[in-house]
């Protein structure tokens, strides 16, 4: 029998969309590339760019110098390094791998570093930490260049002229040490003897507040786009405007505060217009897949039963109709979706999903969503997740975490896709003087 297409999930990467049954990622992530050029849903720690920065200097230092085992041997060491580091001085657990490296911290006072699975600090270390998930954005923002990659003019001069005099300050083995040590296979870490200098010395470059010259270049090449910007600067507009939304600790992605920051676009002058144009397409594109997505998760929990007796409920729940649709909004965006799904069905499959929201016909609606999941999984090989049999559903695949179904009230807030605004906006917080 065949089964449905999955995709691996770490629970520790927690990367949203991963499995995206209806085929909804190209699309947000295409409008969202229009406005945010290089950050994507998971770079968004400033002081994991620091880490990624020193990680692929001291790769580069090890292969120079003839020794180690490979550049992602001694940048996944250098990784664990500067995690002991941030939790155990610094207090500090916002980076990915905190349940391992608290737990190792927690059995004595010797951790090993290496790049065996052991000495990981995720299950899968090479993917789901910096090198797997910020390598791309320090390329997109200017800071990394190469085959194999090397640390751009920029990203040489913040380490070398910021970070490497703080990491051999205070009588520590030096840099040059360090860069030795990395490039042995394993190496034993004294967190509270011989080694609590060296931790202390990482610790230093790794505190959580900023430091004026590598706010400097964090400002230029994340917040802005950097040198190779390939938002036309509608980037650096967007990020003037997140500016005015920092001090709202009560803000998230909304139709109504997109709109807001549409206007306040607009008042930015050039490029602004355009910027608010595309904030206004990515506010009517996440009318209709947001709500799409809450209907099929609700069909993921409709085993048995007819799509007649769910879309009744459906009606029961949202009334006549989903006003929060813009149907003639949503038919400028009917050429983009294609091209972004690389599908003229799949793009004319959306706006008759979207006419059908707005005219209250749940049950046709019900099964587009489904074609669409069948035509997402057939192009990835697999079997769709639910089928009619006997004019009942047959659920193959159903999602633990499921949203519940919005109540009518709430659509016209209801939000769930990122459109990478949510990280520019983080940046631009760590980023605020």
């Amino acid at each position: 029998m065949s089964s449905p297409f999955l995709t691996d999930i770490d629970s520790r990467a927690a990367i949203k969309g991963s499995r995206d049954p209806l085929g909804v990622q190209p699309i947000w992530t295409r409008m969202g590339r229009h406005v945010v050029g290089n950050l994507t849903t998971v770079s968004t720690s400033v002081r994991d760019f620091t880490v990624l920065l020193l990680g692929y200097w001291f790769a580069e230092r090890v292969a120079d110098g003839g020794g180690g085992d490979g550049d992602l041997a001694v940048f996944l060491k250098w990784e664990q390094l500067a995690a002991y580091s941030r939790w155990r001085i610094n207090n500090d657990h916002s980076f990915r791998g905190t349940e391992r490296t608290g737990k190792n911290l927690g059995e004595g006072r010797k951790v090993r570093l290496g790049a065996d699975p052991a000495s990981q600090i995720l299950s899968n270390q090479k993917t789901y930490g910096l090198w797997g998930l910020y390598t791309v954005p320090a390329r997109s923002s200017g800071l990394l260049e190469g085959s194999p990659s090397r640390l751009t003019a920029a990203g040489r001069h913040l380490v070398e002229s910021v970070y490497l005099p703080l990491l051999a300050k205070d009588g520590t083995r030096g840099v040059d040490a360090l860069a030795r040590r990395l490039g042995e296979p394993r190496i034993d870490i004294d967190v509270e003897g011989r080694d609590r200098a060296l931790l202390v010395s990482v610790g230093r470059v790794l505190q959580k507040r900023l430091l004026k010259a590598e706010r400097e270049v964090f400002l230029r090449h994340l917040l802005l786009g950097g040198p190779l910007d390939r938002t036309d600067g509608r980037q650096a507009v967007l990020a003037a405007a997140f500016g005015t939304t920092l001090d709202d600790r009560e803000w998230s992605l909304s139709p109504r505060r997109v709109r807001h920051l549409a206007k306040v676009c607009r008042g930015l002058g050039d490029p602004g217009g355009t910027v608010a144009d595309r904030l206004e397409r990515i506010r009517t594109c996440e009318a209709l897949v947001a709500p799409s997505a809450a209907l099929y998760g609700i069909l993921l929990g409709s085993e048995g039963q007819t799509p007649a007796e769910v879309a009744a409920a459906i009606r029961r729940q949202w009334g006549k109709s989903v006003p929060s649709v813009d149907l003639a909004a949503t038919k400028d965006l009917e050429q983009e979706i294609q091209e972004a799904v690389g599908d003229q069905e799949g793009g004319t499959r959306w706006l008759r999903i979207a006419r059908a929201l707005t005219g209250g016909e749940y049950e046709e609606t019900l099964r587009l969503l489904m074609d669409q999941n069948r035509f997402v999984m057939k192009a990835r090989g697999g079997a769709p997740w639910i089928e009619l049999r006997d004019g009942k559903l047959q659920v193959r695949f159903r999602e633990d975490d499921a949203l519940p179904l919005p109540e009518r009230d709430k659509l016209p807030d209801f939000w769930l896709n990122s459109y990478f605004l949510d990280s520019l906006r983080i940046v631009a917080s760590a980023l605020r003087e």
